[in-house]
């Protein structure tokens, strides 16, 4: 039978994306920003998606889909090591706030079967943290946290997260399998000889002023590993992400790799409207799908041929 998921903090569509073609059916998707909405319809034109303010979001609108998991991916900067780490006292965090607050005040045959959060790694030390855990107890909920990242899983990207599961059955045991590693070659669509787009160079000013702090990738280093590709890829450019050698120059990745390193669907596209940069700046702020699918697997009745 189908496991009906609502998609909080649904952004491009990572969770719908990650359970795909699983016994996991999204019934209705939320989120407040108008460009990842336009990207999440362009790919599930089928699914429920509504713009909502989650700071206001109402109890009649997470417990109307009836669905079984809720999945939530809220704004980490209040969590990042690169902010201020101000936590619930962030304005960014009042989302998860209302969150917390109806999941304390909605009856519990309201309330779905397992929920589930993903953060980054930071969140694990937080307010945030201290006051769910309790919250989810004293609801019914058993709890399972773990830390992520995708090299665990031969994925050669650094994204290391925090993932909460809670549920109010039993967790299925976690299935036992081999995961040979990938070569970042295996990910790129630009060989060294290829032509690449002009807006993927690296122009040699910034190469001279920022070359020391860039983390410069050769693709034929079987080793190579991209560190965390953040929303500021492209415009910030130290600690948002990794570059290649490209000839005798330095490029960007390409949004669509780095959709590709987080194992999006080559289905998986951006209207094309969407300027360049603004792809970077969605696809930084989107989730690991091989992460998301080893995580969820030790909720009961959800696997993945992975």
């Amino acid at each position: 039978m189908a496991i009906r998921a609502l998609e909080l903090f649904c952004g491009i569509g990572g969770f719908a994306a990650a359970v795909a073609g699983s016994d996991v059916r999204v019934v209705a998707a939320l989120d407040q920003n108008p460009a990842a909405l336009a990207v999440y319809r362009h790919n599930f034109p089928d699914h429920p998606v509504r713009q909502v303010d989650l700071e206001r979001v109402s109890a009649w609108e997470l417990t109307s889909p009836a669905a079984d998991l809720w999945w939530m991916s809220p704004p980490c900067q209040p969590y990042c090591e690169r902010g201020s780490r101000r936590d619930l006292d962030d304005s960014r965090a009042r989302s998860l706030v209302r969150l917390l607050e109806l999941l304390e005040t909605v009856p519990l045959e309201k309330l779905p079967e397992h929920l589930a959060l993903e953060n980054v790694a930071g969140f694990a030390d937080s307010q945030a943290r201290q006051r769910l855990l309790p919250l989810l107890e004293s609801r019914g909920y058993r709890i399972m946290e773990r830390h992520l990242c995708p090299t665990e899983l031969g994925v050669p990207s650094r994204r290391p997260r925090y993932y909460l599961l809670a549920t109010r059955g039993e967790f299925a045991p976690a299935p036992r399998r081999e995961r040979p590693s990938r070569r970042l070659s295996s990910y790129l669509d630009f060989g060294v000889g290829a032509p690449l787009p002009s807006p993927l160079h690296v122009t040699p000013d910034i190469i001279e002023r920022f070359g020391n702090g860039l983390r410069i990738l050769d693709p034929a280093d079987g080793t190579a590993y991209t560190t965390c590709f953040t929303s500021g890829y492209g415009k910030s450019i130290v600690n948002s992400g990794s570059y290649l050698r490209h000839g005798s120059g330095v490029r960007y990745f390409s949004p669509e790799e780095v959709a590709r390193l987080l194992h999006f669907p080559d289905w998986f596209g951006f209207p094309p409207e969407v300027q360049l940069r603004k792809r970077w700046h969605l696809i930084g702020n989107s989730l690991s799908l091989a992460a998301v699918r080893e995580v969820l697997q030790a909720l009961p009745g959800i696997s993945f041929d992975v």
